[in-house]
């Protein structure tokens, strides 16, 4: 019986689901992740609905060279952008540490980039504003946070995790991952911008290396 509605449940996801590539979907929110969501990333506004968000999962190569799989929600907008993006950076082994919901960080930005998660959707203000962020409207997507942080204009860097990345300079920087520090001629930034995405990283007052938006 167990097997059975197991079974059954799959098949509702697989029939929801649109799939560019094997294990590269995106769907609408199911109850499931609206309940999850609800009250932690997701609040009720007047900007965005559950309507508006896309459910994703993608598969990626972490820092070991293994295959995870990894999950976002971004605006149904960019949701087929975000499947063909990370499908290309799969092909190209490009290493993430990892992609999971910001709502496991309790949607505590500071502690998702501290813990390296890649993600997208978090209904909040940009840092010290009233302002909407991106993210707010799943409008964006932060790649390898700690490898690649956020310098304001007063060069205060975040996340703290992540000092030693403020230097760009591949040759001069000391972190372990210092190699796949998102630069203006990476791949991944070539990537993102096919798709229409802006780099945080060509900011011209702050920077923001990790973060892509449109």
């Amino acid at each position: 019986m167990i097997g059975m509605l197991v079974s059954l449940l799959h098949m509702d996801y697989a029939a929801q689901a649109k799939v560019y590539k094997d294990g590269f979907t995106y769907q609408k929110l199911t109850g499931q992740i609206k309940k999850k969501i609800k009250g932690v990333s997701f609040h009720k506004n007047s900007y965005i609905t559950y309507d508006d968000l896309r459910y994703v999962r993608v598969k990626y190569y972490n820092f070991n060279g293994e295959v995870r799989n990894g999950e976002l929600i971004v605006n149904k907008k960019i949701a087929k952008k975000t499947v063909q993006i990370f499908y290309e950076l799969f092909q190209i082994k490009y290493p993430i540490q990892r992609i999971r919901l910001i709502d496991e960080y309790n949607a505590d930005d500071e502690k998702s980039m501290e813990a390296n998660n890649t993600s997208s959707f978090n209904f909040r203000t940009v840092a010290g504003t009233n302002r909407l962020s991106k993210h707010a409207l799943g409008l964006a997507i932060d790649i390898n946070p700690r490898i690649n942080p956020y310098i304001n204009s007063k060069g205060i860097l975040s996340p703290e995790n992540g000092k030693a990345y403020r230097v760009r300079d591949v040759k001069k920087c000391k972190g372990k991952y210092a190699r796949y520090m998102i630069q203006k001629n990476s791949r991944i930034t070539k990537i993102f911008k096919k798709y229409g995405f802006r780099w945080g990283g060509d900011w011209k007052y702050s920077k923001d290396y990790q973060h892509f938006e449109i």
